[in-house]
């Protein structure tokens, strides 16, 4: 009786051990844990430097009436009517030399360049909005708060410098907001072609022009990893 007893208990362990195995292989493999993934460093990749171009660009000295070149680099262009801009842009950004004067009144910027046949370039300018009267009923106030002398430098200044880069500007005409201007500020006539008049060129050498100043950039807060808890 115990032999027989101890058989049929040691065939009930082995129909147990079977029976939790097939129901193992029913339920197919245990889910994996989630992996976490670890956090690396990203390599910082220094941006890629912008070819430029050195230009000379002509202003008016504080101490005389003469146009004094000024060295500066400006973007390399694919063509002559990108080049046109570029250079016609800085004019109007003024110089970086102190004892130069900036040629356009605050506000005044580039709108569009374009270059034409027979040496004719087209400059479009982008003049400030109209001050507003002081009372009403009065005109607005001028968009150029200068004499003739400045505007007529800012014209010469413009024009030697796109003639100076550019051989082949013979003549310059300049539009106020896309449309034709008989004149900037009421003294200079724009009704024809302006020829560059380089007898007011300075004949030196360019001067460097001091670097400008860059922007500091504000650090970035890295972002703070969130780990998920793992189920049990």
């Amino acid at each position: 009786m115990p032999r027989r007893f101890a058989l049929a208990l040691v065939a009930l362990l082995l129909l147990l051990l079977g029976a939790l195995v097939v129901g193992r292989r029913l339920r197919g493999p245990a889910p994996a844990a989630p992996v976490v993934p670890t956090l690396r460093p990203t390599a910082a990749i220094p941006p890629t430097p912008i070819p430029a171009r050195r230009v000379s660009l002509y202003f008016e000295s504080q101490s005389d009436d003469q146009l004094h070149p000024e060295a500066r680099d400006v973007p390399a262009a694919l063509d002559d009517v990108a080049f046109l801009r570029s250079v016609a842009g800085a004019v109007m950004d003024g110089p970086r030399r102190p004892e130069l004067v900036r040629p356009f009144p605050e506000g005044w910027s580039l709108r569009g360049a374009y270059l034409l046949r027979d040496g004719i370039a087209v400059v479009d300018l982008s003049p400030p909005p109209l001050a507003a009267p002081r009372e009403p009923g009065t005109p607005a106030g001028p968009r150029w708060p200068a004499g003739s002398h400045e505007e007529d430098s800012a014209i010469q200044s413009l024009a030697v410098t796109l003639a100076k880069n550019l051989p082949a500007v013979t003549r310059v005409v300049l539009l106020v907001g896309g449309d034709a201007a008989e004149t900037l500020g009421g003294h200079a006539d724009l009704a024809h072609p302006i020829a560059p008049d380089l007898r007011r060129a300075a004949d030196e050498p360019p001067a460097e022009a001091p670097v400008a100043p860059v922007a500091p950039v504000s650090p970035t807060v890295p972002a703070t990893p969130v780990v998920v808890p793992q189920r049990a």
